[in-house]
């Protein structure tokens, strides 16, 4: 691509500037830029991300993550393009694929960008100054959810850079101090309310990060997480905690004969029986495939044994629709200088001697005796 086939947008002198108007260009890295940045590459699962302004022959760069120079050619840029249609996010899957870019320097060398997506600046008037965009050096693509986010930090980008030109507007004209204050005030309205959303899309991703997608129960992670908590709590404050490992009986007989549609329905059902029967405090997991964890703190052995129990009869005793499900269950009790690996090791012995005594049984670790 050369100078020539530069496509530029209709407005592109007013566009200009409305760029220029807000003094951004070649300042010094900000904090607020920096975490939208980092934030839209964690989202995003890229390694690198920038805040792009596309100036008349450069894009500059306000911020960068996972990526070192601060500006690089107009016509070679994704971000030309992307500002073409303001309105939507470009999304690139595979730059090696698009005629657009397969010839590019920045896809045929350093930084080798394969997948790009970019969400444009929009000023209130309109304008598109840029991109809040991610890249990776492997091809890809975004869930509506991860375009959604990306849009919503944009938002987040515009109202920083809204608010600069605000303060600038404060500094400049001191007769209008009043009428900039008015301005300021909207603009952390503004801010507020973009806060907000940016908070509850962080909020959604926690929850994404700890929840199995489909049983809804927590995840290996958040049971890795609660589990050292609740082992630290329990030598700080010399109480009990126990453990249940409880795994699906025959359940690969299930998915050879009923399908894997019928299998997840199956899993799902036995998880609400889970979450239903234990207590409120009692963390109950999808540990992996059809095993699940109940985390039961300030719980003794015999409590243990008494809520496991509990457990293996709902679920034999609910009415299955194909056939009877029913659960092993191991159970451990923390003892004095197990370690957390100890600790598990311990359920899931119990776990297998369950299996070994013909399923649908609770059994708790005692050591060389079963219970």
């Amino acid at each position: 691509m050369n100078s020539s086939a530069m496509i530029l947008p209709a407005s592109e002198t007013h566009r200009l500037e409305v760029l220029y108007s807000y003094g951004v260009l070649d300042t010094l890295d900000e904090q607020a830029y920096d975490d939208l940045t980092r934030l839209a590459a964690y989202i995003c699962h890229t390694p690198s991300s920038v805040i792009s302004l596309v100036d008349s022959q450069r894009q500059w760069f306000k911020s960068r993550f996972g990526h070192h120079a601060n500006q690089g050619s107009r016509k070679d840029s994704f971000c030309t393009h992307a500002i073409l249609n303001p309105d939507t996010i470009m999304v690139v899957k595979d730059a090696l694929q698009d005629p657009r870019f397969m010839r590019n320097p920045a896809v045929i060398g350093p930084p080798r960008i394969r997948f790009y997506a970019g969400a444009p600046l929009i000023t209130p008037c309109g304008e598109a100054l840029g991109t809040l965009c991610v890249f990776d050096t492997q091809p890809g693509d975004l869930s509506d959810a991860q375009r959604d986010a990306l849009a919503t930090l944009a938002r987040q980008v515009m109202a920083q850079l809204e608010l600069r030109k605000v303060i600038r507007a404060q500094q400049d004209s001191a007769h209008q101090l009043r009428h900039s204050q008015r301005q300021l005030e909207q603009q952390q309205q503004l801010l507020q309310q973009q806060q907000l959303e940016l908070e509850e899309v962080n909020q959604q991703l926690r929850t994404l990060s700890l929840t199995d997608s489909l049983t809804g129960l927590f995840n290996r992670r958040a049971f890795d997480a609660r589990m050292s908590e609740e082992v630290e709590r329990s030598i700080r404050t010399r109480t009990p905690v126990s453990l249940l490992l409880v795994d699906v009986d025959h359940f690969k007989s299930f998915n050879d004969v009923f399908g894997h549609s019928e299998g997840d329905i199956a899993l799902q059902e036995v998880a609400g029986l889970l979450k239903n029967n234990a207590r409120s405090y009692d963390l109950v997991a999808r540990y992996g495939g059809e095993e699940f964890a109940v985390i039961m703190p300030g719980t003794s052995t015999v409590d243990a044994e008494r809520i496991a129990e509990r457990l293996r009869a709902s679920i034999a005793a609910h009415s299955w629709t194909l056939r009877t499900v029913t659960v092993s269950i191991g159970v451990a009790t923390l003892a004095q200088g197990d370690s957390i690996q100890t600790f598990i090791s311990h359920a899931d012995q119990a776990l297998y001697r369950a299996k070994e005594q013909g399923r649908n049984c609770v059994v708790h670790w005692t050591g060389l005796q079963e219970h």
